[in-house]
């Protein structure tokens, strides 16, 4: 059945998200859509740069349930032949969002200053430019959910703090185990790229906005490349170019400072283990795990989207850091897919059932449906 129009603008175009067998807390969707094509579909191509105003959520008879919907509408580069001319559209999905309950958008959009003023929105996320920090310029991106500081020559995160403030990597330019050697993700060894304090990279800002920051790092060889999008509650690496095996490494301070004693491990699997103790061994699937400490009821979560049977480790380095990671064993690197998809973030909890659900919301593929583009009767 035909939906009632519930703005002024010209176009909108449907879009159903459904969460899976997994309830979603708090989460991003992004969406590529093609604006152009849908209106070329129309027969009304050509009308110049079309820009989303507005996000409506609405139940099936077309009832306005949210008639402000968080939203960020990236324009992507025209020249990269993966991105297809297609854009892509975040919506922020706060709260619950129960398992197989289909969620349903109108995405009202138009020419800027014909039809409508850009909007503004509030932003769940910030970004400060030219930071200096630990040495070295840095991102500083606030989110509700962390804070995360970011070497823009080295490409890799020197610091992330939790909403107490506390560093779980705490990255110093000097020592070795008590400084220069902590960071995420500590990509490749031993050029060193993608390591907070190295210089052999450097990093743009993609996409600035209310929902995500993207920022793009290469080498400066132009062999190695990988992007993070950071949003209100958690980060994704996508690792796009590695010429050679590679790692993902959390070599840092569960809770501000590495207590081998109080500090601990929880696989997917639910094993449990000190963080005084050392491991090896491919990580069961899904594949992921959490580091929690003495002194806080929150954890650091890390992902690996694309499980493999390669194995994963842990040792606690000279009593001051973990070091953790996802296809390494000893000196040797086990990783060489991409693109490679990893995700990081806290939880504020401890118990594993609740952990477990939240690390799935966050990483796990929901399913979008994108219908035609509509017009409004005049």
């Amino acid at each position: 059945m035909d939906q009632p129009w519930t703005t002024a603008l010209p176009y909108r175009l449907p879009i159903t998200v459904n969460p899976g067998t997994i309830p979603r807390m708090d989460r991003i969707v992004n969406v590529k859509v093609d604006l152009n094509q849908g209106l070329a579909d129309l027969g009304e191509a050509g009308i110049g740069k079309l820009q989303v105003f507005q996000v409506v959520e609405v139940d099936g008879q077309g009832t306005i349930l949210n008639e402000k919907v968080p939203f960020q509408f990236d324009i992507e580069d025209r020249n990269t032949a993966a991105n297809e001319s297609r854009d892509t559209l975040a919506l922020y999905l706060p709260g619950l969002s129960p398992a197989e309950a289909n969620r349903q958008y109108h995405v009202y959009f138009g020419v800027p200053g014909k039809d409508y003023c850009v909007p503004l929105s509030s932003s769940y996320v910030t970004l400060t430019d030219a930071v200096m920090h630990q040495g070295q310029e840095s991102y500083k991106i606030v989110t509700p959910g962390a804070t995360y500081i970011y070497h823009k020559f080295g490409a890799g995160f020197a610091s992330m703090l939790d909403p107490e403030n506390l560093d779980w990597i705490s990255y110093h330019p000097w020592g070795g185990s008590d400084g220069k050697y902590r960071g995420i993700p500590n990509l490749v060894y031993p050029e060193g790229h993608f390591h907070p304090g190295n210089t052999g990279c450097h990093s743009q800002i993609l996409h600035n906005g209310p929902l995500k920051v993207t920022i793009a790092s290469e080498s400066t060889d132009d062999l190695w490349a990988c992007r993070w999008d950071i949003t209100p509650c958690y980060a994704t690496l996508t690792v796009q170019k590695a010429p050679q095996p590679y790692w993902f490494l959390y070599e840092g301070t569960p809770g501000g400072a590495l207590d081998e004693d109080g500090d601990f491990i929880v696989r997917s699997s639910g094993e449990r283990t000190p963080a005084s103790k050392s491991w090896d061994g491919a990580i069961p699937e899904p594949e992921w795990l959490y580091f929690g400490a003495r002194n806080t009821n929150r954890v650091l979560y890390l992902v690996h989207h694309e499980h493999d049977e390669e194995i994963d480790s842990y040792w606690p380095m000279e009593h001051n850091m973990t070091v953790f990671g996802f296809g390494r064993m000893r000196l040797n690197k086990f990783m060489q897919l991409t693109p490679a998809h990893f995700t990081i973030g806290f939880v504020e909890n401890n118990d594993f059932p609740a952990i477990s659900r939240m690390i799935d919301s966050a990483y796990k593929p929901v399913e979008v449906t994108v219908g035609a583009c509509q017009s409004r009767a005049v």
